[in-house]
């Protein structure tokens, strides 16, 4: 097969240089403790430099027992070893390999407590790659090659440890990114996605890891596990002060376009960004997902389904007022139209007892026009040394548009015809969101002791009008029966508050215990009122209202959670362990009707964990958290939904609310160019809502929400990540494995249906540089799957998926970049009809222009071989759905970029 012969070749590769490279190169190997107390240092970084000009040739990190070792270090070559930890006096000593040599043993080598800090940091030439500090991961951004104009996100890919996959979502060490920041102030929102893809990766001068915490969870320094993770960029001294940017504008065949631009202006605490961009190749916007403008990968991805036309911009501020006030914020403005068929087969699967199988069918066409601006704002002000306040507001406001065009049927197994629909459905809608939160800490004198105070808010309003045309038809032994006919005009109009307030309070108990005391407030009230008229011929107005689609409801959802936990934290330990008892009280008032369904629950909210450090840079953690969850107004809301008049969607003021129980593992260690992480879970929720769903004799499916109890799943997953270099060559190899278990209970046409369902897959992938000449990035993942329902005759369902990439890139000579990816996917259970497999392949070929390589001349072809498809499938306890969707096909784009740069050195 095509993709096997692609990894055949790339082993091969490998293989040959990792060879060549063998005999040239050997290790250096050594142990490094602490001179007074003798213990070993563990963490520390080893570089090894070549001594004629700096260049790094390769680094490791000493393990518990203090040892390291360095390889691919050249033989009969003067090099330098730079050992660095924090708190002590850098050791620097001159090395050399003997051509007869393979591996060179030091003596202990001890580090001196540095009691300067300025002298332990004046080898700025030489700063190892990678430094682990408390709670923070940092690496050195100049110790890692790219190609010229390099972004972020592709630094970012020849990190150790780090992941990004072809959506741009970022996860080191296993952990999602979900906020990033520069110089440690948030950059357009905190979304990783704009900096990553537009921010050039040479004004960057490290980079930082660190736990994405809520305020409150840092001040009291708690964690629950389930933290994502933040990124800090630390900007070079050169680029603090200074504009830079990037400019680009393409077009191609098929009318395609593509034109962006992004400028910095950077002054100290003074920091000013403009972003822009407008295409018709799927590209998003900016608070649509991939707003990717620069990077050089940007024509080779096909985006979502459908076909899309963009525009986007916005802005980025931040700065100081006086020494104690700092403000950052961001506007963001957004535009798309979106066409996009799409044809799904849908099999219903049925419990034997109940009816026969049918088939549902569908035709749409859709088309949407949305628009959305957001407006963020931040403060923070110091009012003293012990006693901050920081207050965020969000506003968010759209306008959207669509009408769906529907042809449908449902058959028989003999294609006996059950029933036909033509429907369509036109929606206009508009909405605003504002939330407001204030935080206020204080620290007392005593250490540990500490005070916070949380009050937030936020307002959501929508409406929409709706209208609802159609025609349905049914039949007996294939010949029409009825026909029952739609013109509907609806307004829907929803709106939701929530107020909540927090409070607590941290005491030390001795030097090891801390009391953290917490009280939380929270009203939540929503209001939805949907009026439905049918259309009066007489009148030629939407004047005769449809009493079972005309509703107003209010839920009000009132909380109090006081609960109490203490924390430990010892060398190497650290432990919580809390309750709290929340009483909840539900009001769900049908205005129309007068009737009130008054519910009361108390609820158990327990947590725990426990962690050890087995090492710096290695640690095992087991947590528990309960959290109670409640039914949306749309679930609760008595009333139809028939937008599709064969899929009717209903509600249920009789919902209780959920509650949730996880329990997870997460085991993690570092060593030098190693890196592994193992995770288990468990999770089971009582009172789960679930969508019961049963057929009625004309075929109609009805969808009802209802609380359902023994469901519970399983997971877990190992992760391992391994660097190896040798002088120019880079490999990093990823393997990765999970599986999952989930036991689901639910309603098949009002019969109780169990299903277990079981997956497992395996993924390798791998990352080769040589120099900045040649970068190759397989990747290859296999997965099955299988789902088995016991209490009925239901069939079992099994399938199997398989997907390949390959990306390469080659830059040479200096001023050009070619690129190539490759993508292959297969799913074994794909319908008849549907494309099994897909074949994408994309090339672009890169000029680099002018004398310090500003420009670049960009010539890229979108799906070579016309593959691109947009095939899914979607397998449930009661239906197995097969979809495929419009999506964009091959093109040709030639595109210019401009890098624009000024600094000011101080």
């Amino acid at each position: 097969m095509r993709w096997s012969a692609g990894i055949i070749v790339c082993f091969l590769l490998f293989s040959t240089c990792l060879q060549a490279q063998r005999n040239r190169y050997g290790s250096i190997k050594g142990t490094v403790i602490d001179s007074l107390s003798r213990r070993s240092l563990e963490s520390s970084s080893v570089t090894v430099y070549l001594a004629k000009d700096s260049s790094l040739v390769n680094y490791a990190l000493t393990t518990h027992k203090g040892e390291f070792t360095v390889s691919g270090v050249p033989v009969s070559t003067p090099c330098k070893l730079v050992i660095t930890n924090r708190g002590y006096e850098t050791f620097i000593m001159s090395v050399s390999l003997k051509p007869d040599t393979k591996e060179l043993l030091l003596d202990t080598i001890q580090l001196v407590k540095s009691f300067n800090e300025l002298k332990a940091v004046t080898v700025t030439a030489l700063r190892p790659p990678v430094s682990v500090k408390p709670d923070t991961l940092e690496f050195n951004v100049s110790s890692f090659k790219t190609m010229p104009n390099a972004m972020i996100e592709d630094l970012l890919k020849q990190l150790p440890g780090v992941e990004v996959d072809k959506d741009g979502n970022v996860t080191i060490n296993g952990k999602k990114v979900s906020k990033l920041m520069v110089d440690g102030r948030e950059f357009f929102g905190g979304d990783p996605k704009v900096a990553l893809k537009n921010l050039p990766k040479d004004i960057i001068e490290k980079l930082q890891v660190v736990d994405n915490k809520t305020r409150e969870a840092r001040f009291n320094k708690t964690s629950n596990g389930n933290e994502d993770l933040a990124i800090n960029l630390t900007l070079r001294k050169e680029a603090q002060k200074g504009w830079f940017g990037r400019l680009s504008a393409g077009y191609g065949t098929n009318e395609r376009y593509e034109g962006g631009g992004m400028i910095n202006f950077f002054n100290g605490n003074k920091q000013f960004s403009v972003i822009g961009n407008v295409n018709n190749t799927n590209r998003g916007s900016i608070s649509g997902g991939d707003f990717n403008i620069s990077t050089t990968r940007s024509t080779l991805d096909g985006g979502g389904g459908g076909l899309t036309r963009a525009a986007s911009g916005g802005l980025n501020f931040s700065d100081n007022i006086g020494s104690q006030i700092k403000v950052n914020g961001s506007y963001f403005y957004n535009n798309s139209h979106t066409d996009n068929l799409s044809k799904s087969q849908r099999q219903n699967i049925f419990p034997v007892s109940t009816t026969t199988p049918f088939y549902y069918n569908a035709d749409d066409n859709n088309v949407n026009d949305y628009s959305n601006h957001r407006l963020t704002l931040n403060a923070s002000y110091n009012i003293d040394t012990l006693t901050e306040v920081h207050l965020n507001s969000n506003l968010n406001t759209f306008l959207s548009n669509s009408v769906s065009s529907k042809r449908a049927n449902s058959k028989a197994q003999n294609e006996e015809l059950i029933n036909a629909s033509e429907n369509t459905y036109s929606s206009k809608g508009d909405g605003r969101n504002v939330s407001t939160e204030l935080f206020i800490s204080h620290r007392f004198r005593k250490q540990g002791r500490g005070i916070t105070l949380g009050l937030n808010y936020n307002y959501n309003d929508q409406s929409a009008l709706n209208d609802n045309i159609g025609q349905n038809d049914f039949y007996k032994n294939n010949l029409l029966d009825s026909t029952d006919q739609v013109n509907q005009r609806g307004t829907d109009k929803n709106t939701g508050k929530v107020i909540s307030f927090t409070a607590t309070y941290a005491e030390p108990v001795n030097q090891y215990i801390s009391a953290i005391f917490r009280y939380n407030y929270s009203r939540n009230t929503n209001y939805s009122d949907k009026l439905t008229n049918r259309f009066n011929a007489t009148t030629g107005k939407y004047d005769l209202e449809d009493t079972a689609f005309t509703n107003a409801f209010s839920n009000i959802n009132v909380t109090h959670t006081p609960d109490v936990s203490f924390t430990f934290n010892k060398d190497k330990y650290r432990a919580a362990i809390g309750s709290g008892v929340q009483f909840l009280t539900q009001d769900n008032l049908t205005i129309t009707s007068g009737n009130l369904l008054h519910q009361y629950y108390m609820n158990f909210t327990p947590s725990a964990n426990v962690g050890y450090n087995f090492s710096k840079t290695g640690s095992v953690t087991v947590y528990y958290n309960g959290r109670s969850q409640q039914p949306s107004i749309q679930q609760l809301q008595p009333v139809p939904d028939n937008s599709n008049p064969l899929y009717v969607q209903l509600g249920n003021p009789d919902l209780r609310p959920s509650f949730f129980h996880n329990i997870n593992m997460q085991v993690r260690e570092s060593k030098g160019n190693n890196y592994w992480f193992t995770g288990l879970g468990f999770n089971t929720t009582q009172n789960q809502i679930i969508s019961q769903t049963w057929f009625d004799s004309v075929g109609k499916q009805y969808s009802e929400p209802v609380n359902i109890n023994g469901n519970f799943g399983m997971s877990g997953n190992v992760q391992y990540s391994r660097t190896w270099k040798r002088r120019d060559v880079v490999l990093r190899m990823n393997l990765g494995s999970n599986g999952y278990f989930n036991r689901n209970n639910t309603f098949t046409n009002q019969e109780s249906v169990t299903s277990n369902a079981y997956s497992i897959s395996q993924s390798l992938g791998l990352n080769f540089t040589y120099k900045q000449v040649l970068s190759i990035m397989p990747t290859f993942n296999i997965r099955f799957n299988k789902t088995k329902y016991t209490g009925q005759s239901l069939q079992d369902a099994s399938f199997n998926t398989k997907t390949f990439s390959l990306s390469a890139f080659w830059n040479e000579p200096k001023w050009l970049i070619l690129e190539n990816n490759l993508q292959y996917s297969y799913n074994s259970q794909i319908a008849p009809g549907f494309n099994k497999s897909v074949t994408m392949w994309s090339a672009a070929a890169n000029v680099l222009l002018f004398k310090k390589q500003q420009a670049m001349l960009r010539l890229a072809v979108y799906d070579l071989l016309k593959q691109n498809a947009g095939v899914s499938r979607t397998i449930t306890q009661t239906f197995i759905e097969d979809r495929q969707t419009q999506v964009l096909q091959q093109y040709f784009l030639l595109s210019f970029i401009y890098n624009l740069r000024k600094f000011s050195l101080k």
